[in-house]
């Protein structure tokens, strides 16, 4: 399979069976001032299967929000409804109590979550701040993968994430949306030279071109993750931006699912 077959199908709106697909930052659910048809879990997997994904890693946005407790039910749910085609990040909030953000880890993990999923920027808390360091001592002592929103702000920023990183070697960090746009990128791409535990994913709200270039040539193709943030976002775009991108055949096979099955071990 090749690049030209896959490009084949995006053109003739077939799923994409050229390579294998796995989404390694998605979501569920409903999002407050925003029109998004195809919440559900039945509803994702029907957007999965007309583009060709396999899997999702997902977190609700209830998770990130309002109530990360019933935010991290609704992913269990879609887990246990549809096997194989979700696997879950457990969503923890820095404005409460530590002893009940290792709790609800301990809960999720035990009940068959992979990975843990920051929003600094919706949680008004810098990712580097105390309140979440249950969950990257946690991620630390298992060695699992933090997934945490990245911008240019001050609580979501690059180089403070980096610097977790640093301070937690044994966690694989998964920088969010690459803190978005060719500046974020090359600020990414900094990050990963002085660190070897950092990753990066393309899903972006916007299809800046040469992004995806930038990001693997700044950093390495076993180091950058298909993304597509569904159900906020339509996945096909996201689909389009890697089949019309100049990364080659074993570049894509591990950009779109061979990074995602060695971080997540699915």
């Amino acid at each position: 399979m090749s690049k030209k077959k896959m490009i084949e199908e995006v053109l003739e709106g077939k799923p994409v069976t050229a390579f294998e697909m796995i989404d390694a930052h998605a979501h569920l659910g409903y999002w407050h001032n925003f029109f998004i048809p195809e919440r559900t879990a039945a509803q994702m997997v029907h957007a999965m299967d007309r583009v060709g994904i396999r899997c999702c890693a997902i977190a609700a946005h209830a998770g990130i929000s309002t109530d990360y407790r019933m935010g991290n039910n609704h992913v269990l749910e879609a887990m246990r409804d549809f096997p194989g085609r979700f696997v879950g990040y457990c969503s923890v909030n820095p404005n409460y109590p530590a002893h009940e953000i290792r709790d609800e880890l301990k809960r999720c993990f035990d009940a068959g979550m992979v990975a843990i999923k920051l929003h600094p920027g919706v949680h008004g808390y810098p990712v580097d701040g105390e309140g979440y360091r249950p969950a990257w001592e946690y991620a630390d002592k298992h060695g699992l993968v933090v997934l945490t929103h990245t911008d240019a702000s001050t609580n979501s920023g690059v180089v403070p994430t980096g610097k977790c990183a640093e301070r937690y070697p044994n966690a694989k960090l998964l920088f969010g949306h690459s803190g978005f746009g060719h500046a974020g990128a090359r600020a990414c791409a900094e990050v990963a030279r002085n660190t070897t535990n950092t990753y990066f994913d393309v899903a972006s709200s916007m299809a800046d071109l040469g992004l995806v270039e930038a990001l693997v040539d700044g950093i390495g193709a076993d180091r950058v993750l298909f993304a597509t943030d569904l159900p906020f976002l339509d996945c096909r775009m996201q689909v389009g931006k890697m089949a019309f991108s100049q990364l080659n055949d074993d570049q894509m096979r591990l950009v779109l699912a061979g990074n995602a099955r060695r971080l997540f071990g699915i």
